[in-house]
């Protein structure tokens, strides 16, 4: 039985990307050396952003690997900040920590309003994806508002489910290995003109070539499964939904009538918090869900995204139920049952 329902913050290693990153593990030097170990993994770490790039249709010098999905964000938003200062950068009220630490809490906007920006800024971070709701958001009326603005699209949550990136209205787009099957510890930006951001593009930082390796494989296998994968999440996520409806009293699912991404459920039940119900369900059945980003978790006030999407404190303390492509039919229903029979038991 898989219990396992906290994909949004991480998957489990698909057995493919584990192999490639064995294969690769005796390619140990380093890249920046011009000796024979550190041309051997140059070549390998070229290949693997040819093969990335051959993936989502860009040159493999618009490609920057990164230490993570979270480092990727904050060297946009770092280059960005040292070029058009502090007050000219503009992130939505539903960003991951990662940008929203970053950024100015006085700049915030509506991720479907581009007037709640104001003409000065110089730069928008808008993620493709919410990481705690799934719901999907619009870049084109922000770039068509904001035509000499630079945008970062954060697709961490999108792209896993299937969702290519926008890079025609995008600046620069990041990626999460880690969300689709691919090794931590590892991430990538693209930049529309790498030329103009040596800082990232340029960044010689000694780099593991089987991590590297691992996320090119990830990529490889999300383009052979994309649709499989994308009809079991639309279809395991309709069957918790519906349950839900059908059987727990009481509860709100979050940005239920908007476009969502399959595959991630912000639902809170109301008289319950959802740390405590987290907890019972990974003490008691060893089950793992979240409250809401990986990075809030621990948070047992409402995350920022959640107090700015609902403004009902009975709907501010949900779980956030995550899907991931090893799960199975048999495995929902036994979630279903037990979600259902702590629910109630909390609410005794």
């Amino acid at each position: 039985m898989n219990l396992y329902f906290d994909a949004a913050a991480t998957t489990p290693l698909d057995l493919r990307v584990k192999q490639a990153m064995l294969e690769s593990m005796d390619i140990w030097g380093n890249e920046n050396s011009k000796h024979v170990r550190g041309v051997e993994s140059r070549r390998a770490i070229d290949d693997s952003l040819e093969r990335i790039a051959s993936v989502l249709g860009v040159s493999k010098d618009q490609l920057a690997v990164t230490y993570s999905g979270t480092d990727a964000n904050r060297r946009v938003v770092w280059a960005c900040r040292n070029r058009f200062g502090h007050e000219s950068l503009w992130s939505s009220a539903v960003e991951h920590s990662s940008v929203a630490d970053e950024t100015l809490e006085t700049n915030r906007f509506d991720p479907r309003d581009p007037d709640s920006v104001r003409d000065r800024a110089q730069f928008l971070a808008l993620m493709q994806a919410n990481s705690e709701t799934g719901a999907v958001y619009d870049i084109v009326p922000f770039r068509e508002k904001f035509s000499e603005a630079l945008i970062l699209s954060d697709c961490a949550q999108s792209f896993p489910k299937g969702i290519m990136p926008d890079f025609k209205n995008s600046d620069f787009v990041t990626f999460a290995p880690q969300k689709f099957y691919g090794p931590k510890m590892v991430g990538l930006v693209y930049m529309k003109h790498p030329e103009l951001f040596p800082e990232i593009s340029k960044d010689s930082h000694t780099k593991n070539v089987f991590l590297v390796a691992g996320m090119a494989k990830a990529f490889e296998v999300w383009e052979q499964e994309k649709v499989e994968v994308s009809k079991n999440m639309e279809h395991w996520t309709c069957q918790i939904e519906d349950f839900i409806q059908k059987n727990i009293p009481e509860y709100k699912i979050h940005n239920s009538s908007d476009k969502r991404v399959s595959g991630i459920i912000n639902v809170a039940f109301q008289g319950i918090r959802g740390s405590e119900l987290m907890t019972v369900l990974s003490e008691e059945e060893g089950i793992c869900v979240s409250t809401g980003s990986a990075c809030t978790t621990d948070i047992l006030s409402p995350t920022p995204v959640i107090r700015f999407l609902e403004p009902d404190p009975r709907w501010q303390y949900p779980i956030r139920i995550s899907l991931h492509k090893f799960l199975t039919d048999q495995d929902i229903n036994h979630f279903c049952e037990v979600l259902g029979h702590y629910v109630e038991e909390l609410r005794k």
